[in-house]
């Protein structure tokens, strides 16, 4: 039999708000009407929902986050929309998760990541799956960070800008233009420097997919398109890659060097 949602005296939970079986509630947290929190999640101590919110099962909250504040946006009319965290989410003490400007829009932030301390996910915000933003980290509005990506202590995002999956952001760096996935960057503003190895090795990315990468990022450093179509056609990293690029609308950070 499922266990039904647990909340402490202290807390105050809106009757309008739906809580899964397994759900707990601590001492002083807020859920507001409307918001959803899926099976066996932890809204810690003195935790903030507010409507608007969707928090996966399996999620800890806090102590002292606040998921789907109000967005810090001149655009924002008051309009409905989301701030989602997925299963499996970390936002720890004093992480800050604002719901979206525009009409049904939303914030997300992915699956299994981790956000730790302080860290703020600016309105309309995409976050993939398995990410860690560290202490600090400042996410700009309508940026996106890939699946699997590492943002060291206080990275700086500027608004729309990308972080590529399984890239690496350095701690203290701040990016005004793109990071391409795979690479290891940091600086202000941050460069890039080579291939984030240890990041690449611990999610299987070895081998001749690696070499495939190295090959390529040769290729983009000498600026030969032929090169890279042609690694393309074999590797699906390089794939991504190129399409990244192709996709950008703020630029690439630059290489070390040139």
């Amino acid at each position: 039999m499922d266990a039904p949602p647990r909340t402490h005296p202290s807390a105050v939970v809106d009757a309008a708000a739906e809580l899964a079986p397994g759900v707990v509630v601590g001492p002083n947290a807020v859920v507001e009407g409307g918001v959803r929190v899926g099976r066996d999640s932890a809204i810690m101590t003195g935790s903030v929902l507010h409507t608007g919110s969707r928090i996966g099962a399996g999620c800890r909250i806090g102590p002292y986050a606040v998921v789907a504040g109000t967005p810090m946006d001149s655009h924002f009319d008051g309009e409905t929309s989301l701030a989602v965290v997925e299963d499996g989410v970390v936002l720890r003490e004093f992480v800050t998760v604002h719901r979206a400007t525009g009409e049904g829009a939303e914030t997300r932030v992915g699956r299994g990541t981790l956000v730790m301390s302080y860290s703020h996910v600016s309105h309309n915000t995409t976050v993939g799956m398995g990410c860690t933003l560290t202490t600090a980290v400042q996410l700009g509005g309508h940026s996106r960070v890939g699946d699997h990506a590492v943002l060291g202590s206080n990275a700086l995002v500027h608004q729309f800008c990308r972080v590529g999956a399984y890239a690496m952001l350095g701690g203290g760096s701040a990016i005004n233009r793109d990071v391409l996935p795979f690479l290891l960057a940091r600086g202000n503003f941050a460069r890039h420097y080579r291939l984030n190895r240890v990041g690449l090795q611990r999610h299987g990315i070895d081998g001749e997919r690696y070499r495939d990468l190295e090959r390529a990022v040769r290729a983009l450093r000498h600026r030969d398109k032929g090169a890279l179509t042609a690694l393309a056609e074999a590797s699906a990293e390089v794939r991504a890659l190129v399409a990244f690029i192709d996709g950008s609308t703020r630029g690439i950070a630059r290489f070390v060097g040139g």
